[in-house]
């Protein structure tokens, strides 16, 4: 049984034993159910968790953006502003998609923690119809039917024990769904975050080089008593022609 499993799951657990003792054995998915039985308040608990960071996302951050792009417009008076504020939007989206995902973590979570809540109630609602149906068919062992008694504890034991089995396989079938659907969630979320250039438009850094024969602040300086070579030369914006105004 997971550690800490909610008062349901032990008292489920417990009466399965009981039943188990009195029919002399017959229950295998025992040890499987009891694997199954976890703390939901626990996965739930997480689910809060990722919740509280996507809330996160939705104060700071999209006040700090909205600041820097008013000031940016006050104060920013090169050619590159529009670029700036482009990637401030870019981030700000791609803030959203990451809050969407936290957020639709948190929905799968906490499906799951009722999942296991549901599960550890029907368990235990079973066992103790279960116990109780056992241990009148224990009565009934001590009567002249006593023979067709002990059939039917029998075969109430197989019946239950493949109940228990089928219950366990669903849920988890259902984990496991919810499990690939959290990967693809957050696969997609990393690919997006990592996508590289190809073709045309790749970059060999190794064998990139750059040009600062037209750029006098790379310069090496001129010969003594000469001005140097940005002498006069005050930076307000990037030149109107190298390179082109952003989005041109």
């Amino acid at each position: 049984m997971g550690k800490h499993a909610g008062a349901p799951a032990v008292e489920a657990l417990s009466n399965l034993r009981r039943a188990q003792l009195l029919a002399g054995g017959g229950l295998l998915a025992l040890t499987f159910v009891e694997s199954l039985l976890v703390d939901d308040e626990a996965v739930i608990h997480a689910a809060n968790n990722w919740l509280a960071l996507a809330r996160e996302l939705d104060g700071g951050p999209k006040r700090l953006i909205a600041l820097m792009l008013a000031e940016s417009r006050e104060d920013w008076i090169a050619d590159d502003h529009l670029a700036f504020e482009d990637a401030a939007v870019a981030f700000q989206s791609e803030l959203e998609v990451l809050r969407g995902t936290l957020t639709d973590t948190a929905g799968l979570l906490d499906e799951v923690g009722a999942t296991f809540r549901d599960f550890g109630w029907a368990v235990f609602a079973f066992s103790v119809t279960l116990l109780a149906t056992a241990i009148s068919a224990a009565v009934l062992t001590l009567t002249p039917v006593g023979a067709q008694a002990r059939v039917y504890i029998r075969a109430l034991m197989q019946a239950a024990d493949k109940i228990l089995a089928a219950w366990g396989k669903a849920l988890l079938g259902y984990l496991s769904a919810v499990a690939v659907l959290i990967g693809y969630l957050w696969r997609k979320e990393i690919q997006l975050r990592n996508v590289e250039p190809t073709g045309d438009v790749a970059l060999n850094f190794k064998q990139a080089t750059i040009d600062v024969n037209r750029s006098p602040t790379f310069k090496k300086p001129g010969p003594p008593g000469t001005p140097p070579p940005t002498a006069g030369f005050e930076w307000l914006s990037p030149k109107r022609d190298v390179p082109l105004p952003y989005g041109q």
